[in-house]
């Protein structure tokens, strides 16, 4: 039963991941087209999507290191009948 949980919430977590990385390639791709229409050094659009890229960037680096962490610990288990 707890090895079923364990297999949903994995599995959970690596959608939320690949959905994750989605997300920033797609912003990513927004962000280098809108940039280069930029005629000022700084502005706003600017502004927030650099913010928006590092929320992401750094999102995804923890949810990586998080799984590779619950992988580890679900590896290292043994299952007792």
């Amino acid at each position: 039963m707890l090895n079923n949980w364990l297999e949903k919430r994995v599995k959970t977590l690596e959608e939320e991941l690949e959905k994750s990385k989605i997300d920033f390639e797609k912003l990513e791709k927004h962000w280098k087209k809108s940039s280069h229409m930029c005629d000022s050094l700084v502005c706003e659009n600017c502004e927030n999507l650099e913010k928006k890229v590092h929320y992401l960037v750094s999102t995804v680096d923890k949810l990586s290191k998080r799984k590779s962490n619950f992988e580890n610990v679900l590896a290292s288990q043994n299952c007792v009948f």
